[in-house]
């Protein structure tokens, strides 16, 4: 297993010139970075890539689904929209090596409504087909996508395991798996170590933080079953802490992060290393 941080830890957006957090995440001892991308051209891989070597980190790209990068959209303009971000977050994965491209693709974070079940159907079609034709893009990329489920405040669209596994089989696609969050599992899933066993070989990273975001081992998450159910699929890829600062204070709106967990940023990841570590071991 190897163990990560999202940049989403300390700031918004993520940009090359971070150089500094890069170092910061290289001392602490993690072996990779997430780094979401909030707008491609923040990250610059002939810039980025070097550093990362030298720093001895590997790379796994995050999403950052908002707004019109809508897949599920009516309007072709903004399916298209959504496909040339993604296509540009699949290009800065293959620049940086990372093996995977996460996050809830299939449609923007946080579009609480009660619709009809004709409207959702629809959306989903719209989402499989788009995902049919990025899946494409990210093979011939040699990139892996990882849809990722979210919890009910945040979609209504993918929430579980099920419901991605459903989403897979409709694609049908070799380059399309799950992203699991530990946080989104412990509102949605039943049983975490029967949700890991369901995504079985189809899991391409995990997420976690603690069931209020804060620090790994902090709340009542149920670590034992987790640790359980990828143990039981032969789960040995990147595990990531993926948390948000609330000094980030467009990302504290958007995820409701208004206290601290910890006295600072820095302590927090460092706890949350050490408890992962101790946890897996």
């Amino acid at each position: 297993m190897q163990f990560g941080a999202s940049t989403w830890l300390w700031t918004s957006p993520f940009t090359s010139d971070q150089v500094k957090l890069l170092q910061t995440i290289a001392d602490l001892g993690f072996d990779f970075v997430e780094l979401p991308v909030e707008d491609p051209e923040h990250i610059v891989v002939d810039k980025l890539k070097p550093v990362l070597r030298d720093l001895g980190l590997e790379a796994v790209v995050c999403t950052a689904v908002v707004g019109e990068r809508d897949l599920s959209a009516e309007d072709p303009k903004i399916r298209q929209i959504a496909l040339n971000y993604f296509e540009s977050c699949l290009k800065l994965a293959e620049g940086l090596g990372s093996g995977c491209l996460v996050g809830p693709l299939y449609a923007p974070v946080a579009k609480p409504r009660l619709s009809t079940e004709a409207l959702r159907r629809a959306e989903w079609e719209r989402s499989v087909a788009s995902l049919a034709q990025l899946s494409q893009t990210a093979g011939e990329r040699g990139v892996r996508l990882g849809l990722e489920p979210l919890n009910r405040f945040e979609t209504d669209m993918v929430c579980t395991v099920e419901d991605a596994k459903r989403m897979l089989a409709d694609v049908n696609s070799p380059h399309l798996g799950i992203a699991v969050d530990s946080f989104h599992m412990n509102i949605e899933e039943t049983d975490l170590c029967e949700a890991i066993k369901q995504a079985g070989d189809q899991l391409v990273h995990v997420q976690v933080s603690d069931s209020h975001r804060g620090v790994p081992g902090d709340g009542n998450s149920d670590w034992a079953g987790l640790r359980k159910g990828l143990q039981a699929i032969g789960y040995d890829g990147k595990l990531s802490i993926e948390s948000f600062s609330p000094d980030a204070s467009s990302l504290a709106e958007a995820v409701c992060i208004w206290r601290r967990f910890a006295p600072n940023q820095d302590e927090f990841a460092r706890r949350g290393l050490e408890f992962l570590r101790h946890w897996w071991g």
